[in-house]
């Protein structure tokens, strides 16, 4: 059975976590949300779906998937060292989001981990912040919105990596 995208993040925020573990890597909330980001957005723009089925809001340090901000926020700015659970409402217990992918979906989702990594955590929200950028449009906006925790809608977040033309060079 071929597993197709929308994923839940908190399984790509584990697929990401194990590959770094594997790799010696550190991962922070920061920088876990906004590779997540990035590769929804490219994601969008490439394969005109979603990456995850969870929104993207607003935060001060750029989009942040809330399930994946309470499930890491003891972290604070350390990296984190477990995985991502979730509530099995049958048995009334947590367990842990396997991380099952088809292999094309995987390996992109390892493509923008590999090519986004290497810029940090601070970086990557910068380039979250920029100029007319989904997250700048709500966080900046000078009129009320009226969404719901200023929800980032996926339209947009396509819209903008659209824009960017194809820029995606994946190291």
């Amino acid at each position: 059975m071929m597993i197709r995208a929308p994923y839940d993040a908190r399984a790509v925020a584990n697929l990401l976590l194990d590959t770094a573990a594997e790799r010696g890597l550190d991962v922070t909330q920061l920088l876990l949300n906004k590779v997540i980001y990035f590769a929804h957005g490219w994601f969008l723009s490439r394969f005109n779906a979603p990456l995850i089925k969870q929104e993207f809001e607003a935060w001060e340090l750029g989009p942040v998937v809330k399930v994946l901000r309470d499930e890491f926020r003891q972290f604070e700015r350390r990296p984190i060292t477990t995985r991502a659970f979730r509530l099995d409402i049958l048995s009334g217990r947590r367990e842990i989001v396997e991380p099952h992918f088809s292999t094309e979906d995987k390996q992109f989702i390892l493509d923008i981990f590999r090519s986004y990594y290497q810029y940090g955590a601070w970086k990557l929200s910068e380039m979250t912040h920029e100029k007319n950028s989904p997250w700048d449009k709500i966080w900046n906006s000078r009129s009320p919105i009226g969404r719901l925790a200023l929800r980032i809608k996926n339209e947009e977040i396509k819209a903008h990596f659209d824009g960017l033309g194809g820029r995606l060079h994946l190291s």
